[in-house]
């Protein structure tokens, strides 16, 4: 081999050398840390809060990961862990509560759905607010039992969320919807808006249900309704908690007009679901993505305001997806 061709053979063997290793940095980095996410996120009804939440969420993780698609589809708070449960879509909005309960095969459903992870908080507490007419001569659920006083009840559909605390704390008094109606009064399923439609009318004189403070349904049924809040017992609060998978809270005094004294209560937060096989880089985006976008969310729903570095990780029982789990350690949130 001459001089000159055996220059050029080392040259063109250094310059191999040299672009195999940009390859093998190039390729060290996965196509989902630079990749365009593209799925879905169930959320709620059409043109309810927790569509406006849902929506929310995905425009974050737009924002972050330019060119990505992220598709909103409308959902139920009872429907949205069996179907992230099941991998038929991958995020879903759910209570921490509903979510627990689907991951461990207790009421509403009816086999567990182990494959659920979390992400983060998204609205951050969801209070239980037991609420009656001011005029019914009970200020307390122990005074109720106590009297028979015959309470004219109304709650959500059955198996749905507020309807399931307010049977389980009645249950923890050892009280069943029969028993109300054997005292001459009554339980019935309907909806919010009717309930206080209902309650103006002097229909219904007691309704429980988990909703941001202050909520705005109260805030509106108080403009034509004087009320009040029913207390219940600290040490019932927390079995029910316990076996629910919520967290003891409380109202603030003033959260009201006619609220005079702070009320002891649970509370569950609205919080991102996963299926446990999406990839833990996509993850860990998303969760980033939520972060990072807090103050713009605000401006999408006043509840992301409440977001915060305290409450951020604070998702309950179901286990955390660990692509989440590692934005949090990254930041200090968790240990």
């Amino acid at each position: 081999m001459s001089k000159k061709n055996w220059i050029y053979s080392f040259l063109l063997l250094i310059s191999s050398i040299l672009l195999a290793g940009c390859l093998n940095k190039v390729g060290a980095v996965s196509v989902a840390d630079t990749g365009d996410i593209r799925t879905t996120i169930i959320g709620g009804r059409t043109g309810g809060a927790w569509s406006v939440f849902t929506e929310g969420i995905a425009e974050s993780i737009r924002r972050e990961n330019k060119g990505s698609l992220i598709t909103v589809e409308p959902g139920g708070i009872v429907e949205n862990p069996a179907s992230v449960g099941t991998n038929t879509v991958p995020y879903g909005i759910s209570y921490a509560m509903t979510a627990y309960a689907a991951f461990s095969g207790t009421e509403p459903y009816k086999e567990a759905y182990p494959d659920i992870r979390a992400i983060s908080v998204v609205i951050p507490a969801n209070y239980y607010q037991l609420i009656a007419r001011a005029d019914v001569e009970f200020d307390s659920l122990a005074e109720v039992i106590e009297k028979k006083a015959p309470m004219r009840l109304a709650v959500d559909q059955r198996g749905s969320a507020g309807e399931i605390i307010t049977r389980s704390i009645l249950q923890e008094y050892d009280v069943t919807y029969k028993d109300i109606a054997s005292w001459g009064g009554s339980v019935d399923h309907l909806s919010g808006s009717k309930t206080f439609e209902l309650m103006g009318d002097n229909r219904i004189d007691t309704t429980g249900d988990a909703v941001s403070v202050p909520s705005s349904d109260i805030l509106e049924a108080a403009v034509t309704n004087d009320m009040k809040f029913i207390s219940m017992d600290q040490e019932i609060l927390q079995d029910v908690a316990d076996k629910l998978g919520m967290e003891l809270g409380t109202i603030p005094a003033g959260s009201y007009d006619f609220l005079n004294q702070d009320i002891h209560t649970l509370y569950t937060p609205a919080i991102l679901i996963v299926h446990k096989d999406v990839s833990e880089e996509e993850v860990y985006r998303v969760t980033k993505a939520i972060y990072e976008n807090v103050e713009y969310l605000g401006t999408v729903h006043k509840e992301f305001k409440k977001l915060s570095d305290e409450n951020f990780s604070k998702v309950g029982k179901v286990p955390l997806h660990p692509g989440a789990k590692k934005f949090f350690k990254e930041k200090g949130l968790i240990h």
